[in-house]
C-alpha cells in the first residue's frame, strides 16, 4: 500500500521528535528548569496539559486512518494540448490509491474560475477542499483573514501541528527564515498548503532570439536600446521577418518588465525603499512607450502582436515571420525544437554596463495551487493528513516524477538542498519521447506540475533541458529585485476597492498603451493619460498597496 500507509520509521521518528521537541520547549521556555517550582500551580498545570497534548499528538497522526475518507476537492484546471480533468491524471490517480483518500474533484469552466470561485463562496455547498489556481492567494479577493472570519477556510495551525508534521517540517527546514512569514496571514494564521521550493526557482520569462539568425549574421546579444534595434532592424531586412519582435498583448511584460525596466520602473506595483510606486504613471514610462512606438512605426514590433494567441506566436517564431518574443524559454524552446535553438538577450539598459533592478521572482513558497480547508470539511484531520502527503519522501517523488518505472527511473545521485537529500531521476520515452503526448502535454497528464509538494522545478520538469536551464539561470542572475514587492496581502476593506479601482484601471491603462503604442494616441496626450489614472483612483490603489508592504514588514 505504500510508504504513507505504513507506520514506517521516518513517521514515528517524526512523531517523536515533535513530541520531545514540545516537551522540552515547555520545559525551558522563559525560565531555567531550576526555578520550575517557583511557578504559580495554574502555570504547572497547563504544561503538564501541553505535555500530555504534545506527546498524544504524535500517535493521533499515526493512528487516523485515511482508508475510506471521501473529500471534494473545487480545482482550476489547465491544460496544453487537450481537455483534461484532474481525474486523467496518472498521479492524482496513484495519490489516492497510495493514501486511501476517494477524492471527486470539481472544476469550473476554464477561464470562469474567478466568477465560479465567488459563486462558490456565496453558495451554501462548499466543498471540502479549495484549490486556488493560478490565481493563488489573489482569488482570496481581501486577504485570506477575511475568509477565515466569514468562516469559509479554517485556519490550520493547530492541524498542522498534530496531523500535518511533514509540511510543518518543510516550513521550517526547507524555506529560509526571511520567507516563512509568507506562510501566514497579517493576523499570524496558516491556511493553506502551498507548493514549497528547496530553492528559488529560476526566472521563466524574458526575452529570447533564434540563435540560428543571430550566428548567421554575425551579431552578438544585445543589451542596449541600440543593440537591440540593430538585431531587430537585421532580422526585418535580411531574414524578411515581418514581425522581428513580437510583444505582450498589452504591450507591457507583465512579469518582469523587460525594456520598462531599463528606466527605472517596474511594469506595475513596485517599491523603491519601502516607498510603493506604479509604473505605467510615472514619467520614465512615457520614454518606454515613445521608444516602442518608434519600433511599432519601423516595422520592428508585430503589427499584430495585440490579438496573437499561443499558437499564432508559434506560427510566427516557426515559420520566419518573427525572431525575437517575450515569452517563457520552456514554451518557446519546445516550439523551436529542430527549427533553431533559442538564446537570450541580455536585460534591455540604456547604458552598456547598467543593471536592471526588477526582474520575475519565484519565491520558496508558491501560492499557485495552495490549498484550504473549508468549514464545510467534516473531517478535517483527514483532510489536513491527506494534505501532508505531499511533503513526505514518497509523496514529493511521485507528485513531481510520476511513477518509477512508467514515467522514471532513480538515477542513484542526489542533489542536497538545506541539508537535505534529494533523489535524482532519469525520464522515459513514456515522458520524453511519447507519440501520443508532446513534452508541454506530458508533464500534465503523467506529472504533476504545481500543486501541494516539495516541488522540484530544475531537477523535475522534462520540459527543462540544459539550453533552457542555461536560460533561465542567466535570467535569474543578471537582474536584481531591488523593487520587487514580496507577497503581501491586502485586507477585506482594500481588497473590495482594490478590485473595483483596478478593473476600471486595468480596462482603460490597456486601451491606451496600445494606443500610444500603435500611435492612434499621441504622446503629448501622456499627461492627460495620467491625469486620468488618478481620477480613476490609481493613488488611492497605491496607498492600499503600501499599508499592505507595511503589515508585511511588520509580521
Amino acid at each position: 500500500m505504500g510508504f504513507y500507509r505504513k507506520k514506517s520509521w521516518l513517521k514515528k521518528g517524526l512523531a517523536l521528535t515533535a513530541s520531545l521537541a514540545l516537551l522540552m520547549g515547555t520545559a525551558g521556555c522563559g525560565s531555567p528548569a531550576e526555578e520550575t517550582p517557583s511557578k504559580a500551580p495554574e502555570e504547572t498545570k497547563k504544561e503538564e496539559s501541553g505535555q500530555e497534548t504534545a506527546a498524544s499528538s504524535g500517535n493521533a497522526f499515526e493512528e487516523l486512518s485515511l482508508e475510506g475518507v471521501e473529500l471534494t476537492i473545487w480545482a482550476p484546471i489547465y491544460w496544453v494540448g487537450k481537455t483534461m480533468t484532474y481525474d486523467d491524471n496518472e498521479v492524482w490517480q496513484k495519490v489516492q490509491e497510495e493514501t486511501g483518500v476517494k477524492l471527486t474533484f470539481i472544476h469550473p469552466p476554464a477561464g470562469e474560475e474567478t466568477e465560479q470561485f465567488n459563486l462558490m463562496i456565496a453558495s451554501d455547498s462548499l466543498p471540502d477542499i479549495i484549490c486556488t489556481g493560478w490565481g493563488g492567494d489573489g482569488l482570496f479577493i481581501g486577504g485570506r483573514d477575511k475568509y477565515v472570519e466569514d468562516e469559509i477556510i479554517i485556519p490550520l495551525d493547530d492541524l498542522i501541528d498534530t496531523y500535518a508534521p511533514d509540511y510543518k517540517e518543510a516550513i521550517e527546514k526547507v524555506v529560509v527564515k526571511e520567507q516563512q512569514k509568507d506562510f501566514y496571514t497579517d493576523n499570524g494564521n496558516l491556511t493553506a498548503f502551498y507548493a514549497i521550493s528547496p530553492y528559488e526557482e529560476w526566472c521563466y520569462n524574458g526575452i529570447l532570439i533564434r540563435q540560428d539568425w543571430m550566428e548567421e549574421l554575425g551579431l552578438e546579444r544585445p543589451y542596449t536600446m541600440e543593440q537591440y534595434e540593430n538585431v531587430l532592424t537585421q532580422f526585418k531586412e535580411k531574414k524578411g521577418a515581418q514581425s522581428p519582435l513580437i510583444l505582450p498583448k498589452t504591450g507591457i511584460d507583465g512579469f518582469s518588465g523587460v525594456f520598462m525596466t531599463a528606466w527605472g520602473i517596474g511594469p506595475g506595483f513596485y517599491q523603491e525603499n519601502g516607498t510603493v510606486k506604479y509604473g505605467p504613471v510615472q514619467s520614465e514610462f512615457k520614454e518606454y512607450l515613445k521608444l516602442m512606438n518608434d519600433w511599432y512605426e519601423k516595422g520592428l514590433i508585430d503589427k499584430d502582436f495585440s490579438t496573437r494567441d499561443d499558437d499564432a506566436m508559434k506560427r510566427m517564431m516557426t515559420t520566419g515571420g518573427s525572431g525575437m518574443i517575450i515569452h517563457s524559454p520552456d514554451t518557446v524552446g519546445s516550439w523551436m525544437n529542430g527549427v533553431s535553438p533559442i538564446m537570450t538577450g541580455g536585460y534591455p539598459v540604456l547604458k552598456e554596463g547598467e543593471r536592471v533592478n526588477y526582474r520575475l521572482t519565484n519565491y520558496q513558497v508558491r501560492p499557485q495551487f495552495s490549498y484550504s480547508i473549508t468549514t464545510a470539511c467534516k473531517n478535517p484531520e483527514a483532510a489536513v493528513k491527506f494534505l501532508n502527503y505531499g511533503y513526505t519522501k514518497e509523496g514529493y517523488m511521485l507528485y513531481n516524477y510520476g511513477i518509477e518505472g512508467e514515467t522514471y527511473n532513480l538515477t542513484g545521485e542526489t542533489v542536497t538542498y538545506n541539508g537535505i537529500e534529494y533523489p535524482l531521476v532519469e525520464y522515459t520515452d513514456k515522458m520524453l519521447n511519447n507519440p501520443d503526448y508532446p513534452v508541454l502535454d506530458a508533464i500534465l497528464t503523467f506529472k504533476t506540475h504545481m500543486g501541494p509538494f516539495i516541488r522540484f522545478e530544475h531537477e523535475g520538469n522534462p520540459a527543462l533541458d540544459m539550453q533552457n536551464a542555461e536560460i533561465r539561470k542567466a535570467l535569474t542572475e543578471e537582474a536584481d529585485t531591488g523593487l520587487n514587492i514580496p507577497m503581501t496581502t491586502l485586507n477585506a476593506e482594500e481588497g473590495k476597492e482594490y478590485t473595483r479601482i483596478m478593473n476600471q484601471i486595468q480596462t482603460y491603462q490597456d486601451t491606451a498603451v496600445l494606443q500610444f503604442i500603435m500611435g492612434t494616441k499621441s504622446l503629448d496626450e501622456f499627461d492627460s493619460y495620467v491625469s486620468d489614472m488618478k481620477k480613476l483612483e490609481i493613488e488611492t490603489a497605491i496607498s492600499y498597496q503600501q499599508a499592505a508592504l507595511e503589515r508585511y514588514n511588520n509580521r
